[in-house]
């Protein structure tokens, strides 16, 4: 028992040690995102449910689908015919965290390579139109409030060159939740 607890730990530190390395890896962008809550019943209006809709959160497995969707459309807007013709991808590391049965909603933290030919605001624009695109990913905050909240919170996604702890704070939770939350697109 005690030499898999060491194993596990060993792991994530391997796996943490290897994306410090990511800008010499060529992953030198960092992208967060968080999931659009998905119609779940009608109810009776009340002063609580003004339209009578419920909404719920994603589960894990439809996040990893709409995740999978937003690698492609970003390999699809980025790579354009090279992705179609010749294969070519993107690469991409993404950590889930969170989870619905406690305060943290599920989002998705993820390393990105940028193309040579992508200027940063370029390529920031390509990733803010999949992310659009997909119609999964919330791009406004809807409790954000002009007056008392920072310009920062507007957003529900970001798009941001990485810096030295990024790696290390998107797996911050895999110790915990095992490795099966790292994905490789």
């Amino acid at each position: 028992m005690l030499e898999q607890v060491v194993a596990k730990r060993d792991n994530r530190l391997e796996v943490v040690k290897w994306l410090t390395s990511a800008k010499e890896l060529g992953l030198t962008q960092g992208l967060t995102v968080m999931p659009k809550k998905v119609f779940y019943k009608h109810v009776p209006k009340s002063r609580y449910v003004a339209d009578g809709k419920v909404y719920r959160h994603l589960t894990r497995d439809e996040l990893e689908r709409a995740n999978t969707r937003l690698v492609h459309l970003m390999n699809k807007l980025v790579l354009k015919n090279a992705y179609k013709r010749d294969g070519k991808k993107l690469v991409a590391i993404g950590s889930i965290e969170g989870d619905n049965s406690s305060c943290v909603d599920l989002h998705t933290h993820f390393l990105l390579q940028k193309p040579d030919s992508y200027t940063n605001e370029d390529f920031h624009k390509q990733i803010v139109k999949a992310i659009e695109l997909s119609g999964e990913f919330e791009m406004s905050n809807p409790n954000y409030r002009a007056d008392k909240d920072s310009e920062d919170k507007m957003y529900r996604y970001k798009v941001e060159e990485i810096t030295d702890g990024w790696s290390g704070y998107i797996t911050k939770k895999i110790d915990k939740l095992e490795l099966d939350r790292l994905y490789f697109y």
